[in-house]
């Protein structure tokens, strides 16, 4: 049987994934990445945001493991 802290950590990381997809913009994003690796701009340009409002979404989107940086440049891949 699970511990109950095991139980509580399952939840506390259900409820990030949910707040980080709470915005429709990030579920976009997600589905973007998904496709592939994208630099900043071109995921701004093809959920039509601006590349400042992007890049917040994917940062909130890399806290909750959903999306993770490149360190060769300024792209993102889903995780």
């Amino acid at each position: 049987m699970e511990s109950r802290q095991t139980k509580m950590a399952l939840y506390d990381a259900f409820a990030v994934v949910a707040q980080a997809l709470a915005s429709g913009r990030r579920a976009e994003l997600v589905e973007v990445l998904a496709q592939g690796e994208r630099s900043v701009e071109d995921a701004a340009a093809e959920i039509g945001q601006s590349v400042a409002n992007t890049s917040q979404h994917l940062r909130v989107l890399a806290r909750a493991g959903l999306a993770t940086r490149i360190t060769h440049g300024r792209a993102f891949v889903h995780k």
